[in-house]
């Protein structure tokens, strides 16, 4: 059967724009559509008769699509419908719901109806492994090292956990680290000094759940991307550098990068992760300390890749994404 992958995702998105090239390069059939698009520019039908045979479609851009006919499905970056002004608030979110559920219910049918049908990865595993204290306890059960980890909005446990770690911790971000709005701003892991376990700054604590680390000394840093049966490893040089040494992505233009081969053991752990979770992807960030240890830091079930690419050509993480999406058979974990 010629293979038919559809890729949710937004305007303006490089990574679906880079996928859709690969793929009509290959000859594959590809659709690029936005789930907001439902139900404005996207009609879409199911109906299921008493033998349990689905019959499921949505026309979008003068082409028909039947769910029979999908290979694979990148659930990539979309947005979700908003509904028109004019409605109640309460009309409004019975609408966005109701949309949601609907297109997501049908798309889901696809895979449950046709085991050929593959998702990258599914809608609701992605939201789950999406959830940091959960990712931390699911890799330690797998044997992975952790750093020492605090998450809480009660000053004195922060206070308790600086003294038990001889005043070297951080503190990132529980979810994105991106605060929306009409100007975009993104909070980096810090360190914790002194001048902020003072009772009165630690009470800015009771607002809402921080996550804080014991801080891991840093021979370099590591990006894993799993695609599929594939894993791929990069160094992250930012301990030369001025302000990427608690968080590199402070300081892209003085990174320096380098390919690396996990150990056996620690790849077939990540995998275990990943599975455990129900992806097809995941990206993940690592530390590998001076005296050589790999320390497991977060994942993200949905992350950026191709600027990995870009700066270590031999990781050919393009062309594994579109091997996952187009021969799933072959590729699947």
């Amino acid at each position: 059967m010629k293979s038919h992958v559809l890729i949710l995702t937004q305007p303006s998105d490089g990574h679906a724009t880079m996928m859709l090239e690969e793929l009509q390069y290959r000859g594959v059939h590809v659709t690029c559509c936005n789930v907001a698009d439902f139900p404005g520019s996207i009609t879409a039908s199911c109906t299921l008769d008493q033998q349990g045979q689905l019959d499921g479609t949505f026309g979008y851009q003068g082409q028909t699509i039947t769910l029979d006919t999908l290979t694979g499905i990148w659930w990539r970056r979309p947005t979700f419908y908003k509904a028109a002004p004019g409605y109640t608030s309460g009309e409004q979110n019975f609408i966005e719901l109701e949309t949601q559920r609907g297109f997501l219910g049908l798309l889901e049918s696809a895979e449950v109806q046709d085991a050929h049908t593959l998702w990258v990865s599914r809608y609701h595993a992605i939201r789950r492994a999406d959830l940091k204290p959960l990712q931390l306890t699911a890799a330690q059960q797998l044997g992975l090292r952790i750093p020492r980890t605090l998450i809480t909005n009660d000053p004195q446990r922060v206070k308790s956990f600086y003294d038990i770690c001889q005043g070297r911790i951080i503190l990132k971000s529980v979810a994105r680290g991106v605060i929306e709005g009409n100007d975009k701003s993104y909070l980096y892991t810090n360190e914790v000094g002194p001048e902020y376990i003072d009772e009165h700054t630690l009470e800015r604590v009771r607002v809402t759940a921080h996550l804080f680390q014991e801080a891991v000394g840093k021979a370099f840093e590591l990006r894993v991307v799993i695609i599929g049966q594939q894993i791929f490893a990069a160094e992250i040089h930012s301990q030369h550098t001025a302000h990427g040494r608690i968080d590199f992505r402070r300081d892209y233009p003085n990174l320096t990068y380098k390919a690396h081969q996990l150990p056996d053991d620690l790849a077939q752990k990540l995998f275990d992760l990943v599975r455990f979770f129900g992806l097809q992807y995941s990206s993940m960030d690592l530390i590998v300390t001076p005296a050589g240890e790999y320390v497991w830091l977060e994942l993200n079930p949905n992350g950026q890749f191709y600027w990995l690419q870009k700066e270590v050509p031999q990781l050919h993480l393009k062309e594994a994404m579109a091997n996952l999406l187009s021969q799933p058979e072959e590729y699947r974990l």
